[in-house]
């Protein structure tokens, strides 16, 4: 089977609303339990509402070293993929572990819900969501990244979310306000002190635990673009 056609043919008949552990049993269906068990990576570009577009990234099993990639897009039948690309050079990084879907208990629709509860938390609104879903390196545990914008595109928030358990792992908001810490109400720093640098540590390296971006062929906006341009 070539690589660039391994997706090829893939029609979902789950409904759109179970667009997130299902994608995992389409692919198993489809094409065996090595591909399914192999996906890593999930992502959509920024939507006011659950995505209707998806990025998957598993490991290619016959190919060591190598993943394949398909685009899953909403349409009134279902979820209709398209091939789009194979190789080692999809991501400049791979996630070290598959996603367990068996774990996911809390959606992407979920996932935002608990980043609006946030923002309001952090006195900050959001209107377009953009999504990941990766595998914790420690715990394997799934985890929802998400970049927050508002109407002009701009990011104004970034939240880190256990799609286990539900608990918010990391948040930060461009009004300073930041909590690594689960369950923990977010905090405010003051600007040019210790504290303001270590929570700009933080972020960054927050930050950088969720860039996987490489030869996409994805516009997913600026989450997925360089974050830190002056490093």
């Amino acid at each position: 089977m070539k690589p660039m056609l391994f997706f090829g043919l893939l029609f979902a008949s789950a409904s759109l609303i179970q667009a997130n552990p299902e994608i995992a049993t389409i692919i198993d269906q489809e094409y065996g339990a090595a591909t399914s068990e192999g996906i890593v990576l999930l992502q959509s570009p920024a939507s006011p509402a659950d995505p209707v577009q998806w990025a998957v990234y598993a490991r290619d099993p016959f190919r060591q070293g190598e993943l394949v990639r398909a685009t899953l897009t909403a349409e009134k039948s279902g979820w209709a993929p398209k091939a789009n690309g194979a190789g080692s050079k999809l991501l400049s990084r791979v996630p070290p572990q598959p996603i367990a879907f068996n774990r996911i208990q809390f959606r992407s629709s979920e996932a935002r819900r608990i980043a609006q509860q946030n923002a309001v938390l952090a006195k900050t609104n959001f209107v377009t969501a953009a999504y990941q879903l990766a595998a914790n390196a420690t715990t394997g545990a799934p985890e929802w990244g998400l970049a927050l914008n508002d109407t002009n595109g701009a990011e104004v928030g970034f939240i880190v979310i256990s799609a286990e358990t539900g608990a918010v792992i990391h948040q930060q908001w461009n009004n300073g306000l930041a909590s690594n810490v689960p369950g923990a109400p977010v905090t405010s720093t003051e600007p040019g002190s210790r504290g303001e640098k270590a929570a700009e540590d933080v972020k960054r390296t927050a930050r950088r635990a969720w860039e996987w971006t490489g030869d996409t062929g994805l516009e997913v906006g600026r989450f997925f673009k360089k974050l830190f341009r002056n490093d």
